[in-house]
């Protein structure tokens, strides 16, 4: 695309009057070259893409990137992305916390217990 866009450039330039393209004739033993160049690039450009699957790979990945974004939102809008995870934990029940070990901490158990009986 950037090889047809400056082709497109030159091609404005001359015709406008404006810098070194201005001078450009359209003779076919002329100047003809310089404006033919980079389409001629871009064709060969996507003859190559196009010849080792290049342009297929590139269309797959932005289809699996969009699959991907798109199921990320859908967990989301349900609560169950990553940060509808971190709200849910976060609740005032939570109170035993777990040590490195991953055993309940003993203060937090008595607590915990205190809740669930109130005469302790």
């Amino acid at each position: 695309m950037l090889f047809v866009v400056i082709g497109v450039i030159l091609l404005v330039m001359n015709w406008t009057g404006i810098g070194p393209p201005a001078a450009w004739n359209f003779d076919l033993l002329g100047d003809m070259w310089k404006f033919a160049w980079p389409f001629l690039a871009a064709i060969i450009w996507w003859s190559w893409s196009d010849s080792t699957g290049r342009t297929q790979r590139k269309a797959i990945e932005r289809m699996e990137k969009r699959k991907v974004d798109r199921r990320e939102r859908a967990m989301e809008a349900l609560g169950l992305g990553p940060k509808g995870r971190k709200s849910r934990h976060t609740g005032a029940n939570d109170s035993a916390v777990r040590t490195s070990a991953g055993a309940l901490d003993q203060s937090d158990d008595r607590d915990l217990a205190r809740r669930q009986d109130p005469r302790l």
